[in-house]
């Protein structure tokens, strides 16, 4: 459903503004077109002018901000590389038009892509601005830069050696990218190695230092300690990950570089979901008794390092590092269509219910230089919206009981019609 974004009134029994304030009750929020002119309290509200909504019951709240998806990928378990060979970039950017409609409807309205294939992602935004694609409003980094052989070699971004990163950063803005996606590590592609650095401090220094002389944020997938040390000193904006480790791959946390990382103000998106994603799967399996004894010893390592990962970006938190609330959906067994389920894990690691609210909506903006736009819901800030049954400052569960969605003044969903 899509209704026309002239003047509308929204009465909201409970607003979350998006900067972390207490809930207020009784609001009404005025739109023109696609922006906020008002927000105040229903009591001091004049009359309405246009279509008026009464959600006197319900939560509202920004839209929500997706730091970190792959809108190329299904996130029905296949790996990158299965999807190189069997899908052409035609298949995958109508995939990445179907994830982008799915995150819509369940109130994401903004979404940061972090590593497509080619140009896919940048097709995938002229789509949407040309109204031909219907889906949340789209960051995106292209294709990740990686070493040659490196960690989603095959989208296409592999550079080496000071020269080629700095060509390869330098070509993806001229394409239209929103900002930059490092591979400071290697992952999951078969072939490159998690827990070691991919770049040297020279290479990944000359990155950062083009993107930023083009106002563009940086970011970098990071699973080692030794790589989130050389990206603090890169002076990055952002870590994906951001998993202590070792060489090895043992999870050793380092007091210093948290420290290190909240002082110098850079974000961790810990993307916490998917890496317990897979656990449900395997204890169905072992449930039935239909596990294999490496399926079921699977089951307990992956248990294990969610349990880990928990406790360490809990540390984190007690450090005082902002943490961007970001799924990696599409990756792995991680579909497009709930974000909630990351935001209950960032409760779990030690974030309150508002507080995963609040860097789901402002928080996200503020990191990612769109604060000026969306993430708030204030006067003169697009009227990105949310409105759900239920108190997701006090139950995170309550972000997916979705009842509206706003899109730039516009109507895009009303379970309550």
């Amino acid at each position: 459903m899509q209704r026309s974004n002239g003047s509308l009134t929204i009465h909201a029994g409970r607003l979350l503004d998006g900067t972390g304030a207490p809930a207020a009750t009784g609001v009404v929020v005025r739109i023109e077109g696609s922006r906020i002119v008002s927000v105040g309290p229903a009591s001091e509200a004049a009359p309405a002018d246009g279509h008026v909504l009464d959600f006197s019951n319900a939560t509202l709240l920004p839209g929500l901000i997706d730091c970190h998806t792959h809108t190329n990928m299904p996130g029905d378990g296949r790996r990158g590389e299965d999807v190189h060979l069997v899908d052409d970039d035609s298949i995958r950017l109508l995939r990445s038009a179907h994830n982008v409609g799915r995150a819509l409807e369940t109130g994401v309205t903004t979404v940061c892509d972090c590593g497509g294939w080619n140009q896919t992602t940048f097709r995938l935004k002229d789509g949407l601005e040309q109204g031909i694609v219907h889906g949340s409003r789209v960051l995106a980094s292209g294709r990740p830069i990686t070493v040659s052989g490196g960690h989603c070699w095959f989208m296409g971004s592999e550079a080496d050696g000071v020269d080629g990163v700095r060509h390869a950063a330098r070509l993806l803005i001229k394409e239209g990218a929103d900002f930059l996606k490092v591979m400071a590590t290697g992952g999951s592609t078969l072939g490159s190695d998690p827990f070691r650095p991919q770049f040297s401090p020279e290479e990944l220094t000359t990155i950062a230092l083009e993107g930023h002389r083009r106002d563009r944020k940086v970011v970098a997938h990071c699973r080692s300690n030794e790589a989130m040390r050389m990206v603090v000193d890169a002076e990055y904006d952002a870590i994906m990950h951001g998993w202590f480790t070792d060489q090895h791959g043992a999870r050793v946390f380092d007091e210093h570089l948290a420290a290190d990382i909240a002082e110098r103000g850079i974000c961790v998106n810990p993307t916490l979901q998917i890496t317990r994603s897979r656990i449900p799967i395997l204890q169905a399996r072992v449930d039935a008794g239909t596990a294999t004894e490496e399926e079921t010893t699977m089951l307990d390592r992956m248990r294990r390092g969610h349990a880990t990962t928990l406790e360490q970006i809990g540390k984190l938190i007690e450090h005082g590092v902002q943490l961007m609330a970001g799924s990696d959906c599409g990756w792995g067994v991680y579909p497009f269509g709930r974000f909630d389920l990351e935001l209950a894990a960032m409760v779990d690691a030690g974030l309150t219910p508002a507080g995963a609210v609040a860097s789901a909506t402002g928080g996200n903006a503020k990191a990612l230089g769109i604060d000026d736009t969306v993430g708030t819901v204030a006067p003169g800030k697009e009227a990105d919206l949310l409105i759900v049954d239920g108190n997701p400052d006090e139950r995170i569960s309550d972000v997916a009981r979705v009842l509206a969605v706003l899109k730039a003044g516009r109507v895009v969903v009303n379970n309550a019609a």
